[in-house]
């Protein structure tokens, strides 16, 4: 059952905003996510961080792409590691500003600077533009640490949903290129392959904040109605299994959310790999809680206990307290 502080927040919000009529305009649904995301609760107390826009140069499929990004600087850190992040919203909407707050709160919580990254959403163009995109942002920010005052030591990747998805992807090809260059991937509620038929997806296929009609519609302009497709640019647990020495994963995953099972099918083929991956579970709550988490105390304290949990597991110094997660396995 779902936390009822979000239920009933949800509930609100799905009334103020509802469902487009036609479920083929991409275009409406797309704006429907940035004006929910506008709605959605801001913390009690202001986020102070240090941030600015700036762009990345990246040359990705034989193309100059300029692409837009927000470097967020915890107050009083000298030198802080960097996370790179990619934002979710399906593959087919999303922004810098969508994730704001989200990219605040993981700044102050863990005390790391984020650098919040902008793939543009564009239906019908594919995988490997979006893909190879964030890869050689990955690799342009490692690059550039020294000019961004930060740890030139360290990297590691953030996302959430098809942003988690793309930092996976690419943290795993940078590491493949260039072995160690990651040390860790924090993927929240990650959107990993095309199957609708897991029992969280049935569970949760009315879900108000990504429901099994709106997988479809995201895999689907990603994949463009290639289901099978064998590459793990495109579909996480196909393609090549993790590099030698893959950077550290952690997977947030929530109890009401069509992409559990899935989550959890990550977790396990990553272990049999022998790769380092842990799960975590945040029971009551939905996709997408952790930009929700202003909207209910729980959600606040799982999302919050859940980045602890990556800061021990990547030797980071987190401000709270350093108790695991409700549902942390290991």
């Amino acid at each position: 059952m779902m936390d009822a502080e979000l239920f009933l927040f949800l509930q609100r919000l799905h009334l103020e905003h509802p469902l487009p009529r036609d479920p083929n305009d991409l275009a409406a649904f797309a704006r429907r996510y940035e004006a929910v995301a506008r709605a959605l609760p801001e913390p009690a107390e202001p986020l102070r961080v240090l941030s600015g826009p700036f762009h990345l140069n990246v040359l990705a499929s034989g193309e100059k792409t300029r692409l837009e990004a927000r470097l967020y600087m915890p107050e009083g850190v000298d030198k802080p590691v960097l996370m790179a992040f990619f934002h979710g919203g399906g593959w087919l909407a999303g922004s810098l500003d969508s994730h704001d707050m989200l990219c605040r709160q993981i700044c102050i919580d863990l005390n790391v600077a984020v650098a919040s990254v902008h793939i543009a959403q564009e239906p019908g163009r594919g995988f490997l533009p979006p893909a190879e995109q964030a890869m050689q942002a990955l690799m342009t920010l490692a690059r550039a640490r020294e000019k961004l005052s930060v740890n030139t030591e360290r990297l590691m990747v953030g996302g959430d949903g098809s942003g988690a998805h793309l930092g996976l992807q690419a943290a795993w090809r940078m590491a493949r290129q260039m072995p160690g260059s990651v040390d860790a991937v924090l993927a929240l509620t990650p959107l990993v392959k095309p199957d609708f038929n897991t029992a969280s997806y049935i569970r949760c296929a009315n879900s108000l904040t990504f429901s099994r009609d709106d997988a479809v519609r995201s895999w689907h302009s990603l994949l463009g109605g290639r289901w099978q497709i064998w590459d793990e640019r495109a579909v996480l647990l196909h393609g090549n299994q993790p590099v030698q020495r893959p950077p550290v994963v952690v997977i947030v995953a929530a109890e009401q959310d069509c992409v559990h099972d899935d989550a959890a099918a990550l977790h396990d083929w990553l272990r049999e790999a022998g790769a380092r991956c842990e799960f975590y579970g945040a029971p009551g709550m939905p996709h997408d809680f952790a930009r929700l988490q202003h909207a209910s105390r729980a959600a606040r304290h799982l999302f919050k206990q859940s980045l602890n949990a990556f800061a021990q597991q990547t030797g980071l110094q987190a401000d709270a307290s350093r108790a695991p997660p409700a549902g942390a396995t290991t």
